[in-house]
């Protein structure tokens, strides 16, 4: 799977890709703590903000397309 983590700050802009969801939210909280502002997207597509990242982690959450579920 590929998690694509977006981050900005001023004039900055960076685009990261991770395979792993546990990785791409160390990355993204790293950003976060710089002062971007930072957001993942999953595989299938949905956007993460620094408040839902907990999402990401809860393998449980996840279907195979990277999308979080119901339950």
């Amino acid at each position: 799977m590929t998690f694509i983590i977006e981050a900005t700050k001023d004039d900055h802009h960076t685009a990261d890709i991770r395979f792993s969801a546990i990785v791409a939210v160390i990355l993204a909280r790293k950003l976060s703590d710089d002062g971007f502002a930072v957001s993942i997207r999953a595989p299938g597509g949905r956007v993460y903000s620094a408040d839902q990242f907990n999402l990401l982690l809860t393998s449980k959450k996840l279907n195979s397309q990277g999308m979080a579920g119901d339950g």
